[in-house]
């Protein structure tokens, strides 16, 4: 804790204003320092090399998975477009909501915006694609070496969570490297994972709603969409591919936490997160507790582990910003409750609010500055 004098213009946490620059014991002004992100290492086009060539995998996959998926549902869509249509609108309203819910649970400041949308984009295409034709290949191996009862109840399990978890998880760790200053812990792999996850739901519930008209023959086609969009986005929900990916990519977010060099304790952790989210998923499509109480007990089951994970992390993240916050307090010459306070969205506004509106706009850019260089500092191992 800085040992200069109490300032009468500063304010607890609650109050979390935006101080006056502060004077020393003579009275001459304290030190003033305005933070600034560290520049990244820039080679090729501005992007380090394994960056680069992470953007380059994740245009080429999704390029792929739009492709296949187009293949797919081409004459579908032709054949049922009023009902394509309609998958479309509520696919966008999920996808809308869920991109704002996902990235506002993230603590102290919203995820970097290109990042989540990548991610997004990848679920979407390139991990729905290529479970799509992974699905298809395994299922007919288990339909040979098990037979066609075997496969017809436990198929989906035995293919889906192997498939599906790995194409999202594949994912998850190329926008890590690609945006290595977007996932450098636990709960920044849990967010952009869920992001993954939100796209590859909002693509599938597309594809079971069209396959569901297409088994009804195209009779009362737009009940039909409307029930999968309930039954998928209302009832399994809170339990579905967000939160598998959301809980393997906190294991991701403990990998590059550690430079991707982790130690035996970090690395067994990441390992048991990505089996967890493999385990959630198998649960969650196997016959075990079928019916309708059966599902709800699976869904609330998988939203209970990814909150348990969630917070968890979530804690420590918060700890390591206020301390990395309270340094730049010291740094700047703010007092430590004022400093440590603008690590809460609300505190900051509030701050904002009680400052002229003429000098409005620059305590904004200080704050997001010092916020910044606070996350560069807590995850930089500086504190």
């Amino acid at each position: 804790m800085s040992g200069a004098p109490e300032d009468p213009r500063s304010v607890d946490t609650r109050a979390a204003r935006v101080p006056a620059q502060r004077t020393s014991r003579t009275g001459a002004p304290g030190p003033r320092r305005i933070p600034a992100p560290r520049a990244p290492e820039r080679t090729l086009l501005g992007y380090r090399l394994p960056a680069l060539t992470s953007m380059v995998l994740i245009a080429l996959f999704c390029l792929l998975g739009l492709g296949t998926l187009t293949f797919q549902l081409a004459g579908t869509v032709r054949v049922f477009f009023a009902e394509a249509a309609l998958g479309l609108v509520f696919g966008a309203a999920t996808l809308l909501f869920g991109f704002w819910l996902f990235r506002r649970i993230r603590p102290v400041r919203a995820p970097d915006l290109p990042a989540s949308l990548v991610a997004v984009l990848w679920g979407m295409t390139a991990a729905t694609g290529g479970a799509l034709l992974a699905n298809s290949a395994l299922s007919g191996v288990w339909s040979k070496t098990m037979g066609l009862a075997f496969t017809s109840a436990w198929g989906a399990a035995l293919t889906a969570p192997l498939n599906e978890e790995l194409f999202k998880l594949v994912g998850i760790v190329l926008v890590a490297v690609a945006f290595p200053r977007a996932l450098r812990g636990p709960v920044d792999g849990f967010v952009l994972g869920a992001l993954v996850g939100l796209g590859f739901e909002v693509t599938e519930n597309l594809i079971y709603g069209l396959n569901t008209v297409a088994m009804a023959g195209g009779v009362n086609g737009a009940e039909a969409v409307v029930q999968t969009t309930v039954l998928r986005v209302v009832l399994t929900g809170f339990g579905s591919h967000w939160a598998m990916s959301a809980v393997a990519g906190a294991g991701v977010g403990l990998l590059a936490a550690a430079g991707w060099l982790p130690g035996r304790r970090r690395a067994v952790g990441a390992l048991l997160l990505v089996l967890t989210a493999v385990g959630m998923h198998w649960l969650f499509d196997s016959p075990l507790l079928d019916g309708f109480a059966g599902i709800v007990f699976k869904v609330l089951l998988n939203f209970a582990i990814a909150l348990a994970v969630y917070f968890a992390f979530r804690h420590a993240h918060r700890r390591r910003v206020r301390r990395a916050l309270a340094r730049e307090g010291e740094e700047v010459g703010l007092r430590r409750s004022s400093a440590v306070a603008l690590a809460r969205r609300r505190a900051r506004r509030r701050a904002l609010r009680e400052v002229p509106e003429a000098e409005r706009a620059e305590a904004g850019r200080v704050q997001e500055l010092m916020v910044e260089e606070a996350e560069d500092r807590a995850f930089a191992n500086r504190v």
